[in-house]
């Protein structure tokens, strides 16, 4: 056995070391001393070799490439086939894989990773991301991704870009790079995104557009899809395209099904609004869309006032109908084409040369037909200094949308610069520019009258002519008064 104490006797002095020894005794005095002097020496370099070599890459030629460590070197931190683990608001555990990962500074707890894959968990599944090359801060929890940027959200949506940023902390991502999804909402595609994983909000900025089977919709400044509510908001010159029939407005706030279709239940427009199909333009401040029953409620000003001056218009060829308040009714899954209009609050229509004003309307441009109903005022047709006035009429179109004859009912009066007619009803002609009385007709002029069953007042020359019928024997009646001086 050995006697440590002994041994220890030559390193502390206590013993000198040229105590005489001989032979095997003194040999093997030397080498234990060696050894002991020798073993510290070993372990250190061991222990520097453990740390050094995890950086060292097998392809670096170690003759060549040798160098004392910069400052702080030793320090950075890298691992190979690497996980990080976060948990979200609602304790799930947010992963991310790595092939590899540098710290970029000695401290920094900012990390390069190679072929980053995150998985996030969401209320309906999960959202994969994966990318080249990306850098987490471990500070504040965000991951920056760049080049080939992938985003696979519950699996029925890919989204692509070249730069995004999740800040895992507030459970949101955004990229400043043109970004492309496609998915259950369709084809998306814009200049910049945002996206809040809590309120489900995915935010379209800049010029943006969304592509369905049903339709198109754009927007220059941004839209938003909340996912949850099945709904989206366009801002910014929006516009919805079906086919060969346009929605224009500054703001266009849409809802969907659903299903996984997400076809478009019902819309509202807001400011500047504008429809426009193949054959009509319709345009006011306020538009309220339901796809379903396939109707457009537009409003001039607001749905709760109308102000003169702010009024729907629709023009279709030379006529244009304006009130505070229209209904179109569109019929057609493809193909949108207006099938009824209806209007109320000064409604008014506007031919080439005839002015038709009304409290409500009724517009069918399938049969070519309006309905104007009158209620504390009449219905008015205007031609020049000539005035028709009734409770009710009824104009009709030719193909070409130009009034053909218009029907007039209930208390229907003519009046010219030389006099005026009355008549329970009346039958407008602007081609012959001539009205047609029936009925309990009477001629007025100069406090002059006369009686009949018709009369026909020629409106280029305000000459009235009256005949009776076989309820008077052919008679008519008149009263005369002598002109006063």
């Amino acid at each position: 056995m050995i006697d440590s104490d002994k041994l220890d006797s030559f390193f502390d002095s206590s013993r000198s070391l040229d105590y005489d020894y001989s032979g095997a005794r003194r040999k093997s005095i030397d080498w234990r001393r060696l050894f002991k002097i020798v073993l510290p020496c070993i372990a250190a370099a061991l222990l520097g070799l453990m740390v050094v070599m995890p950086n060292i890459k097998k392809s670096v030629d170690l003759s060549e490439n040798i160098t004392m460590p910069k400052k702080g070197e030793m320090e950075k931190l890298h691992m190979e086939q690497t996980v990080f683990n976060t948990i979200d608001s609602k304790n799930r555990v947010n992963k991310i894989v790595a092939d590899s990962v540098d710290e970029t500074e000695a401290g920094s707890q900012i990390y390069k990773i190679v072929n980053p894959k995150a998985v996030i968990p969401t209320d309906n599944g999960h959202t994969d991301i994966t990318s080249d090359v990306g850098y987490f801060n471990q500070n504040n929890n965000v991951l920056k991704l760049e080049q080939n940027v992938k985003a696979v959200v519950d699996k029925d949506t890919v989204i692509t870009t070249d730069k995004a940023n999740y800040d895992f902390k507030h459970e949101k991502g955004w990229g400043k790079y043109p970004v492309y999804a496609k998915g259950s909402w369709g084809d998306m595609q814009a200049e910049a995104f945002s996206y809040d994983k809590i309120a489900q909000i995915l935010v379209l900025k800049g010029s943006n557009r969304i592509t369905t089977d049903k339709g198109v919709l754009t927007a220059k400044k941004e839209t938003r899809v909340y996912r949850a509510e099945n709904k989206s908001v366009a801002v910014g010159e929006a516009v919805i395209t079906q086919n060969d029939s346009k929605l224009y407005a500054e703001e266009i706030v849409g809802w969907f099904s659903s299903s996984s279709k997400k076809e478009l239940e019902r819309a509202e427009a807001y400011r500047n609004v504008r429809v426009e199909t193949p054959k009509e333009i319709i345009t006011g401040n306020e538009a309220y869309y339901d796809a379903l029953q396939g109707k457009i409620d537009m409003y001039g000003y607001t749905r709760k006032q109308c102000r003169r001056g702010s009024l729907v218009k629709v023009r279709q060829g030379k006529n244009d109908l304006s009130a505070c308040q229209v209904t179109a009714y569109v019929s057609g899954n493809e193909r949108k084409e207006l099938q009824k209009v209806t209007a109320e609050g000064d409604v008014m229509v506007q031919t080439p040369t005839e002015k038709i004003s009304g409290e409500k309307g009724i517009y069918e441009p399938n049969i070519g037909k309006i309905t104007m109903n009158g209620g504390r005022q009449p219905v008015v047709i205007n031609k020049d200094d000539k005035v028709l006035r009734a409770q009710k009429v009824v104009a009709h179109l030719d193909k070409q949308r130009n009034l053909q004859y218009a029907e007039a009912f209930g208390d229907v009066e003519v009046v010219t610069p030389k006099g005026s007619a009355r008549g329970d009803r009346g039958v407008y002609n602007p081609q012959e520019d001539k009205v047609e009385l029936f009925e309990n007709v009477r001629l007025e002029q100069n406090g002059n009258f006369i009686t009949g069953a018709y009369a026909v007042t020629d409106l280029a020359t305000s000459i009235s002519r009256i005949k009776g019928d076989e309820s008077t024997n052919g008679r008519i009646r008149g009263t005369f008064y002598k002109k006063r001086k």
